[in-house]
């Protein structure tokens, strides 16, 4: 294993080197993703496919407070191992990761009793809740399976190492395409097959990435001898992940209500909502592997003190993020239609995704700022400006997307410039919080 040490270095290469593999990583995740999707498309139907698409926002909100504890746990690993504390570092892998357990536990608990009302509160079509429920109940039950996913990954990028990742992520990645082409094609088990392919594929990796990690990684091996409970560090862990997950769930909260309003325009707009969405999730991982290197690069160079070199990085991750956003402005613009038309063979579906991706695309260098912003400020420990963010995030979708689907002219294109304007909103939101400076006084170590 190869641990970067981001206190020293030119940035824009730390930045580059660590977010590459990283990348890959995610976008070999959102394709088998995609697989998922085109597969159930194409051999169950529209309909199974449009029932998974109305899932999502709803199965990202259970998932968020997840996610949150992971990210926290790295924040909290991150600064120790910037600091140089290594009876701290292993500690807070090993007190992180209860607080993963326990939050993933309350998450699954809560998502198996309410999914059923909220699905129905959202107005979601009788002809595509049987899918939708099967298929939430499946990954829901699983959801600790994905949480023992994303957390060792969160701490091996914390320690400097985003390599180790990549290989388990195209494991995983590999596995779920094979399990899905198994259990649809083959076993004909529909949304359920779907659903078990993931939570399977996932609790796999996530088996062999531990075993990996205690092995290879020194630190793994101290945090099972610092594995005692120590509340600080709880504290600490709980301090930036749960107002991480909370503004992730309340994005993801934001979403729900935006989807009961798409859900309002009929079948073909939820599938073409659906695969732009897909593709969405598709780019925003290019920008996101910017911000979980921005996390990494925060955490250690602010449990260092090097304030300053943060600000550099933020610069150098703000011009990567500019050339990329160009570049698939051209892309959108230019093979919308064809890019559509692998989810589904409706072209009534295709015509208004290949628009409606058009509409957001436009928008793509605000949705860089955001995730660099965000990442940046959770990895200094800045949790304020995440629940704040989040707050800002749910006012700003849920404005736009009543007033501008209300409007005759517009209509149902307000969905996608919902989406655009609220990554604008939130970009500008972001970037007063990191030029205020407060984040240089959230240190948590």
């Amino acid at each position: 294993m190869k641990i970067i040490d981001m206190t020293k270095g030119n940035p824009i290469k730390l930045l580059i080197q660590f977010s590459i593999p990283i990348l890959i990583g995610n976008l070999f995740q959102q394709i088998y993703t995609l697989v998922d999707r085109i597969i159930v498309g194409r051999f169950v139907g529209d309909t199974a496919f449009s029932a998974i698409g109305a899932t999502n926002a709803l199965s990202m909100t259970f998932m968020s407070m997840c996610m949150g504890a992971a990210i926290g746990t790295g924040v909290v690993v991150s600064q120790y191992f910037g600091a140089k504390n290594e009876k701290g570092t292993a500690a807070s892998i090993a007190n992180g990761t209860y607080t993963c357990i326990l939050i993933t536990i309350i998450m699954t608990v809560i998502a198996m009793v309410s999914t059923k009302p909220i699905l129905l509160l959202l107005n979601t079509p009788q002809s595509l809740l049987p899918d939708a429920l099967t298929y939430m109940y499946i990954f829901m039950g699983g959801l600790i399976a994905v949480s023992a996913y994303f957390t060792p990954f969160s701490i091996l990028r914390a320690l400097g190492d985003s390599k180790t990742p990549l290989i388990f992520l195209v494991l995983c990645s590999l596995l779920n395409i094979v399990l899905d082409l198994l259990f649809v094609v083959v076993f004909k088990t529909g949304v359920a097959g779907a659903a078990f392919a993931t939570v399977l594929s996932e609790a796999i990796a996530a088996v062999l990435c531990v075993i990996y990690a205690f092995v290879k990684v020194p630190q793994f091996k101290q945090a099972f001898v610092y594995r005692k409970i120590d509340r600080g560090l709880i504290n600490k862990t709980l301090k930036v992940s749960i107002p991480t997950g909370l503004q992730y769930a309340l994005i993801y909260v934001s979403s729900i209500i935006l989807q009961r309003i798409v859900n309002g325009f009929g079948e073909d707009v939820i599938g073409a909502f659906t695969a732009t969405t897909q593709i969405e999730l598709l780019v925003q991982q290019i920008f996101s592997a910017l911000g979980s290197a921005m996390v990494t690069y925060t955490g250690q160079n602010i449990g260092a003190g090097k304030h300053n070199r943060i600000s550099d990085g933020v610069v150098a991750a703000m011009k990567i993020s500019a050339v990329i956003s160009a570049v698939l402005l051209a892309v959108f613009w230019l093979f919308g239609k064809p890019i559509m038309s692998i989810f589904v063979a409706n072209q009534n579906i295709i015509s208004i995704a290949a628009t409606g991706i058009r509409i957001t695309s436009l928008f793509l260098i605000a949705l860089g700022g955001v995730q660099i912003l965000r990442y940046m400020l959770n990895g200094a420990g800045d949790s304020v400006y995440a629940l704040i963010n989040g707050v800002v995030e749910v006012i700003a979708r849920v404005a736009f997307a009543i007033s501008l689907t209300a409007i005759p002219f517009i209509g149902m294109w307000g969905i996608w410039l919902t989406t655009g304007l609220t990554w604008t909103v939130t970009a500008v939101f972001a970037l007063l919080r990191y030029r205020h400076g407060t984040w240089r006084n959230k240190k948590l170590v």
